[in-house]
């Protein structure tokens, strides 16, 4: 009887050990920007790290007026300040601002907040959002919406890439990991490997969230790409996520307000009487109707204030603050 041969089945070519050893180092890579620790521990190098780092100080610790918005938002109120005004505790305020953030970010952590019960009576009952034209725009330069958006809105109004990067980080965060081939960030990358260093700034703890005269990290491109926005009506696909920010706070027992930072150069395009800005004046008498207290523009701010044209230092987030508490004090936060 004739015994038949097995034989040996071959690889095909480019499935050698080399193959299979890249593909398993690549599972790990993706595996590790599933972790929160992880970007957590480069936090001094990726921007959605800080912004780990500032979430999980809010989710241990709740404060009970939180402050949220983008890098105008980050270096323009320091909590202290206004806890101070309100006679408060230092820790009665916290500044969620993340630099290039939108609402989708915005709706994301507020999402997150509410699934964890943070907000309400017992814990974060004022939210103060700061409202620029850039936060109204598509942005996902700094990779947020890959960790931070709500997976379930994306998928429900139809953002069906951003849900599928949220899964495939590998893929969708390509571009802010081939900045490690800039030297500055690849060193910042090793040192952070080896031991725990904090982004400029400091971490959450050292000053509430507030980062104070940050010129030297200001992204130039950023500040180019805000001025830009301000010429553009509100994009349909983030405007939704205002409301349903909005939404979910009230919904909560919240109580919402705005303010829109000052600039050097330019009236916002939320107080501007031109033609062009109207629809930013529609959206703002929306959201008076919707309930959301409007803080009154801030004027009368000197170039000396500010980082650049549209960034305030150390001295004029001081003064700006100071406003927003003697505003809210005047409403009704105590």
């Amino acid at each position: 009887m004739d015994v038949p041969v097995i034989s040996r089945v071959k690889t095909p070519p480019g499935l050698g050990k080399s193959f299979w050893l890249a593909a398993f180092l690549l599972l790990c890579v993706e595996l590790a920007l599933h972790s929160e620790s992880v970007m957590h521990r480069y936090r001094s190098v990726f921007a959605v790290g800080r912004a780990i780092d500032k979430l999980h100080y809010v989710e241990r610790e709740p404060p009970q007026v939180l402050f949220l918005g983008n890098s105008r938002t980050d270096n323009g109120i320091d909590p202290r300040a206004v806890s101070h005004v309100l006679g408060r505790p230092d820790s009665y305020g916290f500044n969620l601002g993340l630099p290039g953030a939108n609402l989708l970010i915005f709706h994301g952590i507020v999402s997150r907040l509410a699934a964890r019960g943070a907000l309400g009576k017992d814990g974060i009952h004022t939210v103060v959002l700061g409202l620029d034209e850039s936060a109204l725009q598509e942005d996902n330069s700094l990779g947020y919406v890959d960790f931070l958006a709500n997976r379930s809105a994306l998928w429900s109004y139809g953002r069906y890439q951003d849900w599928l990067g949220s899964y495939l980080r590998l893929w969708s965060y390509s571009a802010n990991l081939r900045e490690l081939r800039e030297p500055d960030k690849l060193i910042r990358f090793v040192e952070a490997s080896t031991r725990q260093i904090d982004p400029i700034g400091g971490a959450a703890a050292a000053h509430l969230g507030y980062r104070a005269g940050f010129g030297a990290a200001q992204n130039q491109a950023q500040v180019v790409r805000q001025e830009n926005d301000a010429q553009q009506p509100p994009a349909p696909g983030v405007e939704v996520f205002l409301w349903r920010t909005v939404d979910v706070l009230q919904a909560r027992g919240v109580r919402v307000f705005v303010t829109v930072p000052p600039l050097r150069d330019r009236t916002s395009a939320y107080f501007d009487i031109g033609p062009a800005a109207a629809p930013y004046r529609a959206l703002l008498a929306r959201l008076r109707q919707r309930g959301v207290v409007v803080l009154r523009p801030p004027t009368g701010y000197t170039p000396a204030e500010f980082i650049n044209a549209g960034h305030l230092n150390d001295s004029g987030a001081q003064r700006y603050s100071q406003e927003v508490g003697r505003e809210l004090m005047a409403l009704g936060v105590r």
